[in-house]
């Protein structure tokens, strides 16, 4: 009888952990269904006014319609993105800190500067969203009108041109790289002036603090628009509402490619659950014609990659930007 009711009370005892151990998983499932509930914070690593910025501000006018929740932005610029990088690899990976990621800070920075504590796969990749062309612009009261007129001014007067950049290895600091050594020009010609986002070197090219850019074209588009800046080159191909610009493969530069790239990525670990919740969302943003007018607007285009496409894309470019960092000493 006593052994009848030890048996009963295992029975007993099992049945209740297994219900507690169901009713748990059952509630966290229910948990994680629900995200989001909370206003989402999306840092930009850059200041305001540059392409990710604008970029960032563009998708957050229309994603909370597929989010359910608010989406910020927070503006964490400086040390070419990787302050902003550092602080969302260190948050919670539940879903409510996320980054808009850029080529500068997710990727080229980082392969110019490899002994830094962390890497752009260390990041939950989420996807790509859109892209703007790579262009070299000045002020429009310089005395250069062509490419060549601005190359052949920097190779005859060693240390008098500047240009700008987003940190070592930004995309701006990248494209000009290639541009003067395919152009034959040696580096120290021209003098690098740091700034925190595109903005500040829009900014300085009007104000006559630069000579040149390597810039997104979306950093540029209004004030081209308004005549007080002209287009030398552009990448990849000619722009539709500037066709007259030339390609820089069209003047001879055919390595000078870089272009911007902007996307979403998160902190490590984030659950499978949350990135499917991300990537439904940007793939009906990506159809959305508010977003699409918005970035067409900005001179952008459609540049869509889910997690997997977008995570072997960045090994391939990784790669190639690191071979670029090695013959730049880096």
């Amino acid at each position: 009888m006593f052994r009848k009711k030890q048996k009963w009370l295992r029975i007993v005892v099992i049945s209740a952990l297994c219900l507690i151990i169901w009713g748990g998983s059952m509630l966290a499932c229910i948990a994680q269904e629900e995200y989001p509930t909370k206003s989402i914070h999306l840092y930009v690593p850059f200041g305001p006014g540059g392409a990710t910025d604008l970029a960032a501000r563009a998708l957050v006018s229309v994603i909370p319609a597929y989010l359910g929740q608010p989406v910020i932005v927070h503006n964490m610029p400086g040390a070419g993105g990787t302050i902003c990088d550092q602080f969302v690899l260190k948050q919670k990976p539940d879903g409510y800190t996320m980054q808009m990621a850029a080529i500068a800070a997710n990727l080229t920075v980082l392969a110019f500067n490899p002994d830094l504590p962390f890497s752009y796969n260390d990041f939950t990749l989420i996807c790509r969203t859109q892209a703007s062309p790579g262009v070299v612009a000045v002020a429009s009261d310089t005395p250069w009108d062509t490419l060549e007129e601005l190359l052949e001014y920097i190779r005859n007067n060693p240390g008098k041109a500047t240009h700008s950049s987003s940190g070592i290895g930004s995309m701006h600091h990248l494209g000009a790289w290639l541009l003067l050594k395919a152009a034959g020009i040696p580096i120290e010609n021209v003098t690098l002036i740091p700034f925190d986002s595109g903005a500040e070197q829009v900014t300085a090219i009007l104000g006559g603090h630069i000579d040149f850019a390597y810039i997104n074209y979306i950093e540029v588009i209004s004030q081209i628009r308004a005549g007080k800046m002209k287009l030398l080159a552009v990448t990849p191909e000619r722009l539709k509402e500037f066709p007259n610009v030339p390609t820089f493969k069209e003047l001879g530069y055919p390595g000078v490619n870089v272009i911007g790239w902007r996307g979403i990525v998160g902190p490590p670990g984030l659950s499978d659950y949350i990135v499917n919740k991300w990537v439904e969302a940007i793939e009906k943003v990506k159809q959305d014609r508010a977003w699409l007018k918005l970035i067409d607007r900005l001179g952008e285009v459609v540049w869509y990659q889910g997690p997997e496409e977008f995570a072997k894309s960045l090994v391939k470019e990784y790669e190639e930007a690191r071979e670029i960092a090695k013959l730049a000493g880096r």
